[in-house]
């Protein structure tokens, strides 16, 4: 076994013992791991109170090269997160975004950007930032990290370049844009506005994001809402059932 030292969010925390829990990580240098807290649950523990749900933390672990939990040594807070006590909203959107990474990530394997990309949207969303635009911000770089981002240009289907249209038509299974000759016979099809899907485009443009007007972006747009609605579809699609957390979102 070796000792392996990098940054982690706390993805999950259940019980193993009295004294012990068995903690899901989401690291920087390995990714997504599980180990063993050993005495963790007694009031005088190594952890230092890190070891607490969407925490951001420095841990110290050995890692096991079998299919046995990884063993935590170590673990020393970064970033608490503190809307937990005081913002019942922006404490249930943080657990929606760990649930997210637990569900969407694999073990061992390794995501530094969107390591970078949570801990920033951890950070606005135990902020005064707008909640509406950093999740779904983060919903879209999660899935661009991860390969999953829609296609929007042109048909998924025959490869045509989207033609200007009143509304397009969505494919949660085929994950993204059907022309007109290709929609028949297809399943599980949303509507989108054309205000939509520029909407879309635009939180998967990288580039124009940073360039666009406030009242243009995000929560702001009038289109929002039915982009929140596909977004929220196609991350259920992903996944095969809905984040337990997703419910309670209300109107975000």
């Amino acid at each position: 076994m070796e000792h392996e030292k990098t940054e982690a969010i706390v993805l999950r925390v259940v019980e193993f013992s009295e004294t012990s829990c068995i903690v899901t990580l989401f690291s920087r240098k390995l990714g997504k791991i599980s180990a063993i807290a050993k005495g963790a649950r007694r009031k005088k523990n190594p952890y230092e109170g890190a070891i607490d749900l969407i925490a951001i933390c420095r841990i110290v672990f050995l890692h096991k090269s079998s299919q046995s939990l990884d063993i935590l040594t170590e673990a020393k807070l970064e970033r608490r997160f503190r809307s937990a006590s005081t913002d019942l909203d922006r404490f249930y959107a943080g657990l929606y975004l760990v649930e997210l990474l637990n569900l969407l990530t694999d073990e061992a394997d390794p995501h530094e950007l969107l390591f970078d990309a949570a801990c920033l949207a951890i950070e606005r969303i135990d902020s005064q930032s707008s909640l509406k635009d950093a999740l779904i911000e983060f919903e879209i770089r999660m899935l661009d990290l991860l390969g999953h981002l829609p296609m929007l240009t042109q048909c998924v289907g025959c490869g045509r370049m989207r033609r200007t249209m009143n509304r397009v038509h969505f494919g949660l299974n085929e994950g993204g844009v059907i022309c007109p000759d290709c929609r028949p016979g297809k399943q599980n099809i949303v509507s989108l506005s054309s205000e939509g899907l520029e909407l879309l485009l635009n939180l998967t443009d990288h580039t124009k994001i940073k360039s666009m007007k406030t009242e243009d972006y995000s929560s702001n747009h009038s289109a929002y809402p039915e982009v929140r609605r596909l977004v929220s579809k196609y991350i259920l699609h992903l996944i095969g059932y809905p984040p337990r957390l997703q419910k309670y979102l209300g109107n975000l």
